[in-house]
């Protein structure tokens, strides 16, 4: 009994101590930018941590969203490999590290989704100067929901009392002002408005405006110049999965592939197809199913359905006869389904060139995980590559 008692102790004032080691840490950081949100994330994370390198603050930043990265002062990356499951604990680590680099300033993009823990990150873990909220849309809500309502409810209440909140959210930013207010928080929106479309054009890949707007606001508020911050973003490396349209020629045609498996809410799917969609006559959606996730693919379904009018849907990876039979209760025709369920990436490949025509639209959509990310690889390795 002693020895347990024995060991308790030490584990307490150990933990005692290791806290106490992780505060100091952060009050070494004096800037600390949290970016929580439902899409967008990693990218506003970057693009924080961009301009304010750019605008000489020696900043660390950390990315968790399709690929974990630990983004050094120099702008450097190395990968976040981990031995078991994401844990908010990490968090710490991050800290420490940006010190012995020693940062002035530091971006972690938020882990955890379920309010007890972000309360936890928000408070204890990261204790932000500043807090970020890309948006609140009709995701995850199994955890946070059940409405969006609820979730920017929560997201606020993991605002620490003397940090600033800056947001991109439109459509329920009266319910984040009232919460804001209830809490004593102060609240900025930004107005994507207020960014120009040459602005936008120094972007060698597809960014979101709304994202852009509201790294500038936050930059603004550090008093990092406009266009410093606009040089730092142009120059730094977009996150994996960052939008891109990948052209590639083979077999006499022009294929345009689209990777928007980052974007796998519906709201956040639906605003990318509008924008880049209008510009093809020929549509095909691809949609990468996994037997885990049943309830997305017959979300994905409904989108389709709804929302999506393609001239065909390329189901891949497995379960895929979920979609299918929900997509076909909702109307879409099945000669416009094509299941290539436990196709290898080769093959789909091969599938997808062969229903396609001479400026065809690919829009890839669904999970990025298990085989997204093979599909995106192979299609971006055939750019430049036919004839």
């Amino acid at each position: 009994m002693l020895f347990i008692i024995c060991i308790f102790l030490i584990f307490l004032v150990y933990s005692i101590w290791e806290y106490r080691r992780h505060r100091e840490n952060l009050k070494a950081l004096a800037i600390r930018v949290l970016v929580n949100g439902s899409r967008g994330k990693s990218s506003v994370t970057r693009l924080i941590a961009a301009g304010l390198r750019a605008g000489g603050i020696r900043t660390f930043a950390k990315t968790t969203g399709t690929a974990p990265r630990m983004i050094y002062p120099d702008g450097k990356e190395k990968p976040i490999n981990r031995r078991g499951n994401a844990n908010i604990i990490e968090q710490k680590r991050i800290a420490r590290e940006a010190v012995i680099e020693e940062a002035e300033a530091i971006v972690f993009e938020c882990m955890s989704l379920r309010p007890e823990l972000q309360r936890i990150e928000g408070n204890k873990m990261v204790d932000p100067t500043l807090y970020v909220i890309t948006n609140v849309r009709n995701d995850h809500l199994d955890v946070m929901g059940p409405t969006v309502y609820d979730s920017a409810r929560f997201m606020m209440a993991s605002v620490p009392k003397n940090s600033v909140v800056f947001t991109a959210e439109g459509k329920i930013f009266t319910t984040l002002k009232r919460e804001g207010d209830r809490l004593g928080i102060r609240i900025v929106s930004a107005d994507a408005d207020g960014v120009s479309d040459e602005e936008m054009g120094g972007f060698g890949y597809i960014e979101h405006r709304e994202n852009v707007a509201l790294a500038l606001s936050v930059l603004g508020y550090l008093g990092v110049d406009e266009k410093k911050a606009l040089s730092g973003m142009y120059n730094a490396t977009p996150d994996p999965g960052a939008l891109r349209i990948y052209r590639i020629k083979e077999s006499g045609k022009e294929i345009h592939f689209i990777n928007a498996m980052a974007a796998n809410d519906p709201d956040s799917v639906k605003l990318i197809w509008v924008k880049m969609g209008k510009n093809y006559e020929h549509k095909l959606v691809l949609i990468n199913c996994r037997a885990d996730r049943i309830e997305r693919s017959r979300q994905f379904a409904d989108l389709c359905a709804r929302e999506l009018p393609a001239d065909g849907y390329i189901l891949t990876g497995y379960r895929t006869k979920v979609f299918k039979k929900r997509a076909l209760s909702l109307g879409i025709a099945v000669e416009k389904i094509h299941d290539l369920e436990g196709r290898s990436v080769p093959d789909i490949y091969e599938e997808v060139l062969s229903i396609s025509r001479d400026g065809t639209l690919i829009f890839a959509t669904g999970n990025i995980v298990i085989l997204g990310h093979e599909i995106v690889d192979y299609f971006a390795s055939k750019v430049g590559y036919g004839s």
